[in-house]
């Protein structure tokens, strides 16, 4: 899914000479819903990016005529994930170009709870890896290291947890494709690009609701990935100053 450190994994591969196809999104009926859902919150509806229009091509192309892949994806705190995917789709969700800006603190704090699609994360591997890939992660425990990798007869899959090191990351990609210097190194950071003074400021204004913290951290995709003392820590972390 988008904003869980797959950029920082695709440069690493591409260092090693790989050619990997970087995508979020290969199910078609699943974009369709995400549209639409951001249609129902007045998104200005921008045109497809390149790893949507692609996404479904590859799975047409090489899926379902039964080549054999190899996947790398990645797990994140759903809130991290959340409230840097809103920022970063600031300017489609407020219809106001360099948004971050234009609009005051507390309405932008605000619309992350009425604005935006908060599922994604919760629901994706559903949504993409079990109907293209037809792999259930959830029928596999997680292991506390942060990293898995499965097997089938067209597909090996490694799940990598975005908060692991990017030692540990690099260590993990290294064997799953059996070359040694695959270098992982942070890329595509929300409070790194030009706007990221202001999402620091935003990380600190925003209130998150217990309801929401309890949502998000209770769900089955928070609940397999992320041990009960992760979730503690993170719970303690987004209610660090918020309302009770």
């Amino acid at each position: 899914m988008a904003k869980v450190g797959s950029t920082a994994v695709l440069e690493a591969l591409q260092r090693r000479r790989l050619r990997p196809y970087h995508v979020h999104r290969m199910n078609a009926e699943h974009i369709a819903r995400m549209l639409a859902g951001r249609r129902a919150k007045g998104w200005y509806e921008a045109p497809l990016q390149p790893h949507d229009r692609y996404g479904p091509l590859l799975r047409e192309s090489i899926i379902r005529r039964g080549k054999r892949v190899r996947v790398v994806t990645l797990v994140r705190d759903p809130i991290a994930r959340n409230l840097s995917s809103y920022f970063e789709h600031l300017d489609a969700i407020w219809s106001t170009r360099d948004a971050h800006e234009k609009i005051a603190m507390d309405e932008l704090c605000r619309g992350f709870f009425e604005r935006y699609t908060h599922d994604e994360p919760l629901t994706w591997f559903d949504d993409e890896l079990l109907p293209v890939l037809g792999i259930d992660v959830y029928q596999l425990p997680f292991p506390a290291e942060g990293h898995l990798v499965i097997r089938t007869p067209q597909c090996e899959l490694l799940i990598l947890k975005a908060e692991l090191s990017d030692a540990q990351k690099s260590a993990a990609l290294s064997r799953f494709f059996g070359m040694r210097g695959i270098d992982v190194r942070r890329a595509n950071d929300t409070g790194t690009q030009s706007n990221g003074e202001a999402f620091r400021r935003f990380i600190e204004a925003i209130r998150l609701t217990p309801d929401y913290v309890d949502r998000m951290l209770d769900s089955r995709y928070t609940r397999h990935f992320y041990g009960d003392e992760e979730r503690v820590a993170l719970r303690r972390r987004w209610l660090r100053a918020s309302p009770a």
